[in-house]
């Protein structure tokens, strides 16, 4: 079959013909119709997490196929089931198969194609563990996200909205249209200074870092909560001194967070949206492309 290697940290990708997989018995065979691209796998490729894996590797997390096989364990799909889902660090979605655990895989929503549902998985499931098991952000509560426009920052926009927040969204001026198309209650560009618009409210997603931390900081209820995804932990002298919680973002496959995802989209609740795509074998200009653009959504390969 076709993949996509990485055969040296910070070198370009290759596409290779490498042995198709066989699914163990806690296993789902995949064959992947589209993959999309995701920071991680920027940062897998520059050679970021190179105490996390070795070359040569198979490149790829986010993907959406059809199931050819499962092991006998496996009883929540089974072949010919149209799926999504996520496996960092895993064999690899950008690839024409991929076999993938039992919590990596479900079924993808029915109202979107194999392009728009491999968008999803790894952006909403950073938002949904964000919104719900960090932030715990509930109805009536004001929640201020930076980078709205982002993938993982528009789930959390739209996500936050279906539970009755009052949302903040920062982002470029250029994107105030895209967010605003998303629901937001008060879109704010990061050319203003937020903490003159901002004040008292209960959670704060930051999905820009650096000097928003501690600007965030103060902008925050006491007794108020922060998640960064930039981190995956957090300094916490200071947010202690301030009575704030403040956290940082790990986000790992759940095949049942993915399910209620997918209800979600079919129920009109979540957009999707996509940029680009590009074929397989153009694995390297959609990669450089992706780093460049400024136009929302996400970039997706099609396998064919």
């Amino acid at each position: 079959m076709k993949a996509v290697r990485l055969n040296d940290w910070g070198k370009a990708l290759d596409v290779e013909d490498v042995p198709q997989p066989e699914p163990n018995d806690n296993e789902v065979l995949v064959r992947v119709h589209a993959a999309s691209i995701n920071p991680f796998d920027a940062a897998i490729q520059a050679g970021y997490l190179q105490s996390m894996a070795k070359v040569p590797l198979t490149m790829g997390t986010d993907f959406a196929g059809d199931v050819v096989a499962v092991g006998k364990e496996i009883l929540h799909v089974k072949p010919g089931d149209a799926v999504y889902g996520l496996s960092p660090l895993g064999p690899g979605a950008f690839a024409e198969y991929i076999t993938v655990k039992a919590h990596e895989v479900t079924k993808k929503p029915k109202s979107l194609d194999y392009i728009y549902s491999a968008a999803v998985p790894l952006p909403a499931m950073a938002a949904w563990i964000s919104l719900f098991n960090l932030l715990e952000v509930k109805n009536g509560e004001r929640l201020l996200i930076h980078g709205a426009a982002g993938n993982v920052g528009g789930m959390a926009l739209q996500l936050a909205k279906a539970e009755g927040a009052f949302v903040y969204g920062v982002d470029i001026p250029e994107k105030q249209d895209h967010i605003q198309k998303m629901g937001v209650d008060h879109f704010i560009s990061n050319q203003e200074k937020f903490e003159n618009i901002v004040m008292n409210v209960d959670a704060v997603l930051d999905l820009v870092g650096g000097e928003y931390m501690e600007r965030s900081y103060n902008v925050l209820n006491s007794g108020g909560r922060y998640v960064t995804s930039l981190l995956a932990e957090t300094p916490q002298d200071e947010p202690q001194r301030r009575g704030i919680r403040s956290m940082g973002l790990g986000a790992w496959p759940n095949a049942d967070i993915l399910a209620k995802i997918a209800e979600k989209i079919d129920s009109g609740i979540v957009q999707v949206f996509v940029n680009r795509t590009f074929p397989l074998e153009e694995i390297n200009t959609a990669m450089s492309y992706r780093m460049q653009t400024k136009v929302p959504g996400k970039v997706v390969l099609t396998i064919q």
